[in-house]
């Protein structure tokens, strides 16, 4: 049987400050960001896993991070995992 994870970018600027950023390549927050790698990290410890997939925003990346890196695994970046593009709302708030 596959078991499939779904996980979610930590926070990034976007969330901090309230701006949408579907398409729009944000960093991690320093702070809470940061320390929700960290918790992803513990808890993937564990966790088999065989492969990790993101988009290839630089926020899904860092997240990924968490998984793939200690497991000496390859990030698979795929653009068709980027969260819907925001248009005209794209980098505003």
């Amino acid at each position: 049987m596959t078991t499939i994870y779904l996980v979610r970018h930590a926070e990034a600027e976007g969330n901090l400050y309230r701006i949408a950023h579907g398409h729009y390549n944000s960093c991690i927050t320093d702070d809470r960001g940061c320390r929700q790698i960290r918790a992803l990290a513990e808890r993937f410890r564990d966790v088999p896993v065989d492969a990790v997939y993101a988009s290839d925003l630089i926020r899904t990346q860092l997240t990924a991070g968490a998984i793939y890196l200690p497991k000496n695994l390859p990030l698979h970046l795929d653009p068709g995992l980027r969260e819907i593009h925001m248009g005209d709302w794209e980098d505003r708030t």
